[in-house]
């Protein structure tokens, strides 16, 4: 194994931006390779070490500040991180490549010209948010965290403004002031964290419930990560801001919230057990409402990706559900379901893009009859919403059937209200999902095929490859989830017991 494998990586998102910004100014969308070229090298090194992690962690440390608080610049990889970073730079990578044919097209709009100035723009801030995002999930100390986190709000937000659809400006501030609402809870955590433990190091928060005051911190925290999350009342940002993004920047902003507020939950909360578990059910009961309601929200969609957007509201909910069970099935099922869950919505939002690209409109009332004329699209929206409503072989079955087996066992062990929120969670909330997957695809592909439709052609290759690939991986992971839940179980026995 290389030697600070995890600091080159990261390094490898932030030193090429420069070059990349010049490149593209230059040669224009043909800077997209270079930036592809990167996220795939990137996969393949977080892929190398997975069998590393299951026997021990990684850690990475260098020098950063001797005063007056001493930080080191810390990474690590262990089986929470690397299953997950791998599989967000993976969906990083097919948005990438997705991009390609897409960008041009959206380029080609009388709001957003199309010059090299406006590629190298894009494709910087794209590898600057990726670069972001994999730092977060590597960090070992909370400022690293919070800075990495910081970033990556500022260069999603650029990606928002500056190449969104319809009110782009009202949309980006919206998405900024809420995330930024939410990162000052998380800051206010962080603080109070400082405060009671002296350190700022997540691996001293071990003890953190030991100290009063140790509530509140989890608290800050917790609702921090709900707005990121879109809880019901913090959901307000997603809609817009998922559904009139450019469809491979919608894709990795839907990956980015499920599974960096999942890891975060998963990585800092569970010392906070011993204070938060008297409320923990409330949070739970919390996370049904939001599943219930984005699940009815996106039963009346007629647009697809705002149909994909409170999917995704209403399916990244099961892991805030499944976290705050401190149950050890309901954790590894919550972070399996996130890795399963991002893929998915990653999926789905591509597959959006790609219909919008052959046929020019979002609404499913103008669609149906394309299954023939578009048949990797429909295979790509069957392997996301079977993977979302966990239906075997995609991954999504055995993450969501862990995950709600351990809200079982927490409805068993607590109360009435923790085994009415699994039960409800399993039966009727399931019914909603697969009652919206199977509208969508009945309306978009099924049915009569409408007259101006009659010459569309399949999509291009690069989104096609991108479609294969995601759905691909997948099922992959259905059929062999050992590949991703074996680091993980190693993180949950350490993390119980």
């Amino acid at each position: 194994m290389v030697n600070n494998i995890l600091f080159m990586v990261i390094l490898a998102a932030f030193l090429p931006a420069p070059i990349v910004y010049l490149l593209g100014r230059n040669v224009g969308k043909k800077v997209s390779w270079l930036v592809l070229a990167i996220f795939l090298l990137s996969t393949v090194a977080f892929g190398s070490l997975f069998s590393a992690v299951q026997h021990e962690s990684i850690i990475e440390e260098y020098s950063w500040v001797a005063e007056p608080v001493k930080l080191t610049l810390g990474f690590m990889a262990d089986g929470l991180s690397i299953p997950m970073v791998f599989t967000y730079i993976f969906v990083f990578t097919g948005a990438t490549l997705f991009s390609i044919p897409y960008i041009e097209k959206r380029f080609s709009l009388d709001d957003v010209e199309d010059s090299n100035e406006n590629y190298a723009r894009f494709y910087t801030f794209f590898l600057l948010y990726g670069g972001s995002v994999a730092g977060c999930m590597l960090s070992t100390n909370l400022i690293e965290f919070f800075m990495f986190f910081e970033l990556a709000l500022v260069f999603s937000w650029l990606l928002i403004l500056l190449f969104g659809y319809g009110d782009r400006k009202r949309n980006s501030m919206l998405y900024f002031l809420w995330t930024h609402i939410g990162g000052g809870a998380f800051l206010i955590g962080i603080l109070g964290s400082f405060w009671l433990t002296g350190s700022f190091e997540i691996s001293d928060l071990a003890h953190i419930a030991d100290h009063a005051g140790a509530f509140w911190v989890g608290l800050a925290f917790s609702l921090g990560l709900f707005v990121k999350i879109g809880a019901l009342g913090f959901h307000g940002w997603m809609p817009d801001t998922y559904s009139e993004s450019p469809a491979p920047v919608s894709a990795v902003l839907g990956a980015t919230s499920v599974m960096l507020s999942t890891y975060t939950m998963a990585r800092l909360l569970p010392p906070f057990q011993p204070v938060l578990q008297a409320i923990s059910g409330w949070f739970m009961l919390w996370a049904l409402a939001t599943i219930l309601y984005a699940g009815v929200m996106a039963l009346v969609q007629k647009d697809t990706k705002r149909l994909v957007a409170y999917l995704s509201m209403s399916q990244m909910n099961y892991c805030v559900l499944g976290v705050f069970t401190y149950v050890a099935n309901g954790v590894l099922g919550s972070i399996s379901y996130s890795i399963s869950h991002g893929l998915a919505i990653g999926l789905l939002f591509l597959v959006s893009g790609a219909l919008l690209y052959r046929t020019g409109t979002r609404d499913m009332d103008k669609m149906g009859g394309l299954a023939e004329k578009l048949p990797i699209a429909i295979l790509a929206t069957m392997a996301g919403f079977l993977t979302i409503g966990g239906v075997p072989p995609a991954v999504g079955f055995k993450s969501k059937f862990i995950l709600l087996s351990g809200a079982m066992v927490r409805g068993f062990e607590s109360g009435f209200m923790e085994l009415f929120v699994a039960i409800m969670a399993g039966s009727v909330a399931t019914l909603v999902t697969l009652g919206y997957e199977f509208r969508a695809v009945w309306r978009i592909y099924y049915g009569e095929l409408p007259e101006k439709f009659k010459d569309v052609t399949p999509i291009p290759k690069a989104m096609a490859i991108t479609l294969i690939a995601l759905s691909a991986l997948s099922v992959i992971f259905g059929i062999w989830p050992a590949l991703i839940t074996n680091p993980i179980e190693v993180y949950i026995e350490h993390l119980f017991h």
